[in-house]
């Protein structure tokens, strides 16, 4: 049960206790132009793991500031075109985590990519 330190009426007009910054939306439309102007330079590796209900491999692509980023994919081997995706984040210093922790989605149908974030863990560098 979660807890709740005011009313329902306030929380659903609560915008937070910090300010917006100024420039927010320019930081935000900087930061997006930056990210589609990138060659992602996407590769895909079959990954030495091995499920008999899903497909397993490395997902590697470039990211802002050329940094590369590195995902577990596990895909469902009877996928259906318009199959559902997980984009799983670990916490501070961790990583993508087993592939063994994925397969419960992917058996219920889920496209799983579990990033190493950079900086904190995992395969990514930056």
């Amino acid at each position: 049960m979660p807890i709740v330190d005011m009313p329902l009426s306030h929380l659903q007009e609560y915008q937070g206790r910090n300010p917006r910054p100024e420039d927010f939306d320019d930081f935000w439309d900087r930061s997006l132009a930056e990210m589609r102007s990138l060659n992602a330079d996407v590769e895909i590796v079959p990954a030495s793991f091995k499920a008999n209900f899903a497909d397993c491999f490395d997902l590697f692509f470039t990211g802002v500031r050329g940094a590369r980023i590195h995902a577990k994919l596990v895909r469902p081997k009877l996928l259906s075109k318009q199959a559902r995706a997980v984009v799983r984040l670990h916490g501070y210093s961790s990583n993508s985590g087993d592939w063994v922790g994925h397969l419960s989605l992917a058996a219920a149908g889920f496209v799983v990519a579990a990033l190493d974030c950079r900086g904190q863990g995992g395969l990514s560098v930056e």
